[in-house]
Order: C-alpha cells, then structure tokens, then sequence
C-alpha cells in the first residue's frame, strides 16, 4: 500500500511544495486577471457613480489618442465632456443609468452645443435609447452611443492600454 507520509515521497522530495507553490501562483495570477479584466468590464461600469463614469469615460477617450476636457460639475450646460481631434470639438453628455435613456439627454446635448459652439454632440449611455430619444437625435443632428457602443470603446482602449504596458 502506498504511504504518502513514506521515506521518498512528495512531501520529503520537495515536489509537493513545489506543486503547492505553482498551484497559489496559478491561483494568485488567475484572480490578478480577473481584477484586470472586471477594470475594463460593463458590469463595473454600471456599478459607478456619476462622477466616477465621466472620469472613466475620458481616460477611455484619452487612451483613444483625444484631448479631452471634463466641463464643471454642476452647471455643465448638458455636456460633460469636450473632446478635441483633428480640429474638430464635440460634446460629449454621459449617461450612466440603469434603465433607458430618454428625450432630455438628447435636449441638453443640444443645448450644449451652442453654448460651447462645438461641431457635433452625442450622447453615451452604459444602456440603450428609447425610440422617441432617436427621433429627436436624428432631428438634431446629434449622435447616439449605447451599451455596444460603449463596450466597443472600452475594448479599444484596453488594448492601447496594454501596449503601453
């Protein structure tokens, strides 16, 4: 019968530690990549606060190669941020709810885009649009991004941000 407390056997050879110390290092990398893929993940998202979203949010924009500029907190004419590439200035209004997205998130892009005299505004929710909400967009000229336009940005920047790495 086979004794694993026996002369010559794991325990004393050392390849049980060995094998316990590769199994926490496998362990302790696969929660590492959990932490970093839940970093980049929708679900973490529609855990954020408002403020954490927008920040969120331009730091995507910025690995996306855009200067980007976060507008006053309160007050923000209904853009949260203005983002600037190849001479072009857009307005960006964030919405990070957890139903869908109405008419007067439409409005205040609007609205903000005369007041900061930007060439285009859109809107980007973490969730989707109702009808009448692209109605209005597509009367004002002012784009739409959703859940999969959200996740589409995210995956980008996270590549760009591993190449930096």
């Amino acid at each position: 019968m086979f004794n694993i407390f026996a002369k010559n056997n794991l325990i004393e050879s050392g390849h049980f530690w060995l094998i316990i110390i590769c199994i926490a290092v496998a362990f302790a990398l696969g929660i590492a990549y959990l932490i970093s893929e839940y970093k980049w993940s929708l679900l973490r998202v529609d855990r954020m606060k408002g403020h954490d979203f927008e920040s969120f949010i331009k730091a995507v924009y910025e690995l996306l190669g855009y200067n980007v500029e976060q507008t006053k907190k309160s007050g923000d004419q209904g853009i949260d941020l203005i983002i600037k590439k190849h001479f072009k200035k857009i307005g960006v209004q964030l919405k990070r709810y957890s139903g869908t997205v109405g008419n007067s998130a439409v409005q205040e892009a609007v609205a903000g885009k005369r007041f900061y005299k930007l060439d285009r505004v859109c809107v980007l929710t973490n969730r989707f649009f109702t009808r009448s909400a692209i109605e209005l967009a597509k009367a004002n000229k002012v784009e739409l991004l959703d859940r999969n336009d959200l996740l589409k940005m995210i995956k980008k920047a996270k590549k760009k941000y591993r190449r930096k790495l």
